[in-house]
């Protein structure tokens, strides 16, 4: 008798097939650190930097990314 029809699920779950959530990746602890050192002096990276950055930590573009724009939310 309530003023709400029932909703069972949601319709956009029916849309794709689920995809597997990608497991948390850990970072090793010198990572953590160069990744800190270098957003201590510098907060925003150029793609150029955030490659090269990438590149010497054995990191994906988009990792450096994720971890710096994750960063910049605790600061």
């Amino acid at each position: 008798a309530g003023a709400f029809p029932r909703r069972i699920g949601h319709p956009y779950q029916n849309r794709t097939p689920p995809k597997r959530k990608k497991p948390r990746t850990s970072f090793t602890r010198l990572q953590i650190a160069e990744l800190e050192k270098r957003f201590h002096k510098q907060k925003y990276l150029a793609s150029a930097e955030r490659a090269a950055l990438a590149k010497s930590l054995k990191m994906t573009d988009a990792q450096v990314k994720t971890w710096f724009q994750n960063r910049r939310t605790k600061w």
